[in-house]
């Protein structure tokens, strides 16, 4: 699988309880086991670009080494791990509530147990391969993860001290990981029809005094943004982000005069997986007397 690498460039850790903060063996672990998959979508630091995310794959050795700097981590097994991850970036939806509610419940369950047992390990795979398939992860991603945690947790993890918190911080810390990556671009707010195009009569309502219209807006720098026509498909125009965020779309198709067109907005990575779209918004042609 061709693995695009990027420079990583500083960012602060999750801002969420993981097992990988709690003292193994403690309440705040059992707890943690419990909540994990479940504080991700109030994360206010997820990741959008390509660049974002692959730093947080990179960073999985890492994250997994947070209670044991000298632990035991095969490159064997990780690498397969991360590649996986790789491939599922802004490609996964939202997974099931009740296969996530079955993965807390095997991890409450295992944690709780004074030594790691191979069903335990199963068990944790089994609730794995559900959340991660209910979200649309292929086949040969949910394998490979799946795979090689239970590798570690069987070969590598039991030769070590304390193998059921790293094993259940583990799962949880790849699997909370591989969903917040894979999650689309989030939607861009509506774009704003430039002062010299037009006017905006109402929200969501532009009348363009020329049939190449500019819009204007901000969103996450060095993204691509796209508008297109919500019943066609076609792209009327897209531009970068800069580093403030902000951008500029000037249209290179001609909109007819006189049509009401119903447009999105939505953004584009580097690698052409398309995020979620804007609500939509309507866009009318209007020439000044004089002219067309």
């Amino acid at each position: 699988m061709d693995r695009r690498r990027f420079v990583p460039r500083p960012e602060g850790m999750e801002g969420r309880m993981m097992l990988s903060t709690a003292s193994p063996g403690s309440a705040a672990a059992s707890t943690a086991a419990a909540s994990t998959l479940t504080a991700t979508a109030t994360d206010t630091n997820l990741p959008i670009t390509i660049q974002d995310k692959m730093t947080r794959i990179d960073r999985l050795p890492l994250n997994l080494r947070a209670t044991d700097r000298n632990r035991a981590l095969p490159r064997e097994l990780i690498e397969p791990i991360q590649q996986a991850m790789t491939g599922s970036i802004s490609s996964l939806g939202r997974a099931d509530p009740q296969a996530i509610e079955m993965f807390n419940g095997v991890l409450r369950d295992v944690v709780s147990r004074p030594s790691l047992r191979a069903q335990d390990a199963q068990a944790l795979n089994n609730a794995l391969t559900k959340v991660l398939v209910s979200a649309g992860a292929s086949t040969e991603e949910v394998d490979t993860i799946a795979t090689n945690l239970k590798a570690l947790a069987t070969t590598v993890n039991t030769a070590q001290a304390q193998p059921v918190f790293l094993t259940t911080n583990d799962y949880a810390t790849v699997l909370q990981m591989t969903l917040i990556v894979g999650q689309p671009m989030p939607a861009p707010s509506l774009p704003n029809l430039a002062q010299a195009s037009g006017t905006q009569p109402s929200t969501g309502h532009f009348v363009s005094r020329t049939t190449l219209p500019k819009f204007v807006g901000t969103y996450q720098a060095q993204a691509i943004l796209q508008i297109y026509d919500d019943a066609t498909g076609q792209v009327y125009g897209q531009a970068q982000a800069a580093k403030n965020g902000q951008y500029t779309i000037q249209f290179d198709q001609a909109l007819d005069v006189g049509a009401t067109y119903k447009m999105r907005i939505r953004a584009v990575d580097e690698l052409g997986h398309v995020g979620l779209s804007s609500r939509p918004f309507t866009v009318k042609v209007v020439l000044p007397p004089g002219q067309g």
